[in-house]
């Protein structure tokens, strides 16, 4: 059974790799000027290919323009063998922002796993990203541990949100 999709997202393919290089470092620029080198803020379309292999890419249309994308995958959790969504790269054009676009996503995402049967969401983000922080806890998801990513300037919170 395949998992219903809202009439404005579309699951992306390898044709969308340029639109979505672009969509992520305009939308990662923020981060940029904040002195946080996520990749996204400078991936090419090399890395932006690579980081949609073994993910589920969902691409969000109004106007029939590309506002926003979410990259979900499955995860084993080494804590209890169970599985969670793994969501990243969630990415909302610029002019789009504070319009409740990367809370529609991230509903995507949980009913991605309920359609599954999976009962935990994760994500990360740099903790000086406090705007992010502070949006993902109002969705429901908590720190649960800290990471140092190779090469980044920033620690991370590993966050999760655990479904109904």
């Amino acid at each position: 059974m395949s998992f219903p999709l809202p009439p404005d997202i579309r699951r992306a393919t390898t044709d969308d790799v340029s639109a979505i290089r672009r969509l992520v470092n305009d939308a990662y620029r923020e981060l940029e000027d904040l002195g946080l080198n996520f990749t996204g803020t400078y991936q090419d379309e090399q890395t932006t290919f690579e980081r949609m292999q073994g993910a589920e890419v969902y691409l969000l249309y109004r106007q029939n323009e590309l506002v926003a994308s979410i990259n979900i995958s499955l995860k084993e959790l080494e804590s209890d063998a169970s599985r969670c969504i793994y969501i990243h790269q969630l990415a909302v054009r610029p002019d789009q922002k504070r319009k409740g676009i990367g809370t529609y996503l991230l509903d995507l995402a949980e009913s991605r796993a309920v359609h599954e049967g999976i009962s935990y969401l994760q994500l990360d983000t740099a903790i000086p990203a406090t705007h992010l922080v502070k949006l993902y806890k109002r969705q429901g998801f908590k720190p649960i541990a800290e990471v140092q990513w190779e090469g980044k300037t920033y620690k991370s919170y590993i966050m999760e949100k655990r479904l109904g």
